[in-house]
């Protein structure tokens, strides 16, 4: 039976909040490596591959992960527990990070971080739906996904390479976890499970069955699939790399480069509700082709100015696009486009292929970047944002004020947002 609890406005606050900490703090505890990276890269002599590689194991453990804990929690109802130990392991995981005295070690345990890290936005997401009041759950997912610019972009570069100059990249893999370990207390002592719906599970199990094959009859989707393998890309090489970039190329000192990690965040959280808002108005292909090819200007900017303003401002200004666009794609076309029994198939599709993909090209990007020099994985970042806005102008418009409908669309509060 439904807790009265998860009927009240202040339960409903209470999980938001917790959650849009929770999702900013572990995704933190993901990207921490990035800005210790320059650090790290000196302590255990790592070569711009295996730079590559770590991101790229962290990455693909998080496309595994999801979708297994995702079926089993569909499979048994839990998501309480399930979150609880995935925040968890994530903090540990972390916290492990700054054991690691080689590249293997540290490879596998960040393996283990994206791991853990993988089922959590589906299980806050379900947790947020079962908490939220009658047409705020779209709301309220964007103040979660907010998290992350909010504390991971933002907050986080600055926390972190301060944390390396006050103490040491062992201390600060340590103390970037403590909030996610206090996170995972409270969501354990104040919320309440999810109801479940063994009706529903039931009528769905058919349709689960080939629902990966009907998803990619459909033209949206794969050019969705696409355009994620080639944003993956775009994003984490500028999440792995641009912060050892600014440092090594661009000769900025840790604590600057921190600074400007952070005011590139502060413009992603702007970014992150101008893009979505404008593709409402002008269309979901042009949102794309538009932000897309800009997006790639960050990059650009870097290999041309690697030790000027323009440089850092064309990061500052735009190297947030690449995460901005992603819920066009990831969510909002499969909404407009899928039948209701496939949304959350074909949104499971885009974004688990789109990890693995991006990953083995980020991977490669560093092994190249050993025989190239860095710069190159700059431009494979530049030509990545080229290539989304040309994969976009194959899709189908699902603006319903482009297509002139008269009707409304009427959200689904079970789709998978992300």
């Amino acid at each position: 039976m439904e807790s009265l609890n998860n009927k009240s406005r202040s339960y409903e606050f209470r999980i938001v909040t917790f959650m849009f900490l929770a999702w900013g703090f572990v995704f933190l505890d993901r990207t921490a490596l990035s800005y210790i990276m320059p650090v790290l890269v000196d302590s255990l002599d790592l070569t711009n591959g295996q730079v590559g590689q770590i991101n790229m194991w962290q990455t693909i453990g998080y496309a595994i992960a999801g979708p297994l804990v995702g079926m089993y929690s569909d499979r048994t109802g839990k998501r309480k527990p399930l979150l609880i130990a995935a925040i968890l392991s994530t903090a540990i995981f972390s916290a492990i990070s700054a054991l690691a005295t080689s590249y293997p070690l540290l490879l596998a345990v960040r393996f283990l971080v994206g791991a853990s890290e993988g089922p959590i936005l589906p299980l806050a997401v379900s947790m947020v739906a079962s908490a939220s009041l009658a047409g705020r759950f779209g709301r309220n997912v964007g103040i979660v996904n907010a998290g992350v610019a909010v504390i991971s972009g933002t907050l986080g570069p600055t926390l972190v390479t301060q944390l390396v100059s006050f103490t040491n990249w062992h201390m600060a893999f340590v103390i970037v976890s403590i909030p996610s370990i206090i996170l995972a207390i409270l969501i354990w002592r104040f919320t309440e499970e999810v109801p479940s719906a063994p009706v529903v599970e039931q009528q769905s199990q058919p349709e689960k069955k080939n629902g990966i094959f009907e998803a990619l009859k459909y033209r949206n989707i794969v050019m969705c699939i696409l355009i994620n393998i080639s944003m993956m890309t775009g994003f984490w090489i500028l999440a792995a790399f641009a912060p050892l970039y600014l440092t090594s190329v661009g000769n900025y000192s840790i604590e600057k480069m921190g600074l400007i990690m952070s005011l590139m965040g502060i413009v992603t959280i702007i970014t992150s509700i101008l893009v979505p808002l404008f593709s409402d108005y002008f269309g979901r292909k042009s949102a794309l082709m538009i932000f897309a090819l800009l997006a790639g200007l960050a990059p650009l900017g870097l290999y041309l100015f690697p030790t000027s303003i323009g440089g850092s401002a064309s990061l500052i200004l735009c190297g947030g696009l690449f995460g901005a666009i992603a819920p066009i794609y990831m969510s909002i076309i499969p909404e407009e486009t899928m039948p209701v029994h496939l949304r959350a198939t074909s949104s499971a599709l885009i974004i688990g292929i789109g990890e693995i993909m991006g990953s083995f090209i980020l991977g490669g990007s560093g092994t190249l970047a050993d025989s190239y020099g860095l710069p190159f994985v700059m431009i494979v970042a530049a030509i990545s944002g080229l290539v989304i806005t040309l994969l976009s102008i194959g899709l189908i418009e699902t603006n319903p004020r482009k297509k002139q409908k008269g009707s409304s669309v009427e959200l689904d509060q079970n789709e998978i947002v992300s």
